[in-house]
């Protein structure tokens, strides 16, 4: 939870869409399988590669034990990098309170930025769907552009409609308090 100025309230909180993070597992699941497919059935393989195999390695005995060894070092990494994509998936978050919005993004293990834009200097957000599984999944990303002709991005956020939508509606209506208290002060 990032940290709140006074009399500031969540709104509207927004991720990464879950399809994104499936991608990334189904890869990772197949480099996990591939050894044990290559090592349980080696009829697979022609061979000529597995002599040739053989002949580079120069190992004699039992080259299966060294196989599963190897194995168990590439599912260790490969559970690692789940944790880091993990990790980087859950921490993205953007929060839209009723000042500002906050972007937290995460890369890696231990190094995040923070960044905040006031609702009233946001002038333009854009919705970009990069595809037809975007279009069906609904997810896409959304790009906002402030008044210090600076923009940021938030890729691969799930119902990025809505979330311009809700951007839209508070920019709108902190522009109109900002207004309001800007007549009043002129009137007195």
């Amino acid at each position: 939870m990032p940290p709140l100025e006074s009399n500031e309230k969540i709104l509207h909180t927004a991720r990464k869409h879950w399809f994104l993070l499936a991608g990334e597992i189904v890869l990772l699941c197949v480099l996990a399988l591939l050894p044990g497919l290559l090592l349980f059935t080696p009829d697979l393989l022609p061979d000529e590669l597995l002599s040739t195999l053989k002949e580079l390695v120069h190992l004699q005995g039992n080259i299966t034990l060294l196989i599963l060894f190897l194995w168990a070092l590439e599912l260790l990494a490969l559970c690692i990098a789940f944790f880091i994509l993990w990790t980087d998936y859950y921490l993205d978050v953007w929060f839209v309170t009723n000042l500002r919005i906050i972007a937290v993004e995460q890369h890696g293990l231990f190094n995040r930025s923070i960044s905040t834009f006031r609702l009233d200097m946001i002038q333009d957000a854009t919705v970009k769907v990069p595809g037809i599984l975007a279009t069906f999944l609904r997810f896409g990303a959304v790009e906002v552009s402030t008044a210090s002709n600076g923009s940021f991005q938030f890729k691969g956020a799930a119902n990025p409609n809505l979330l311009k939508e809700r951007i839209i509606e508070e920019c709108h209506r902190a522009q109109r308090e900002k207004q309001e208290v800007h007549i009043r002060r002129n009137s007195q």
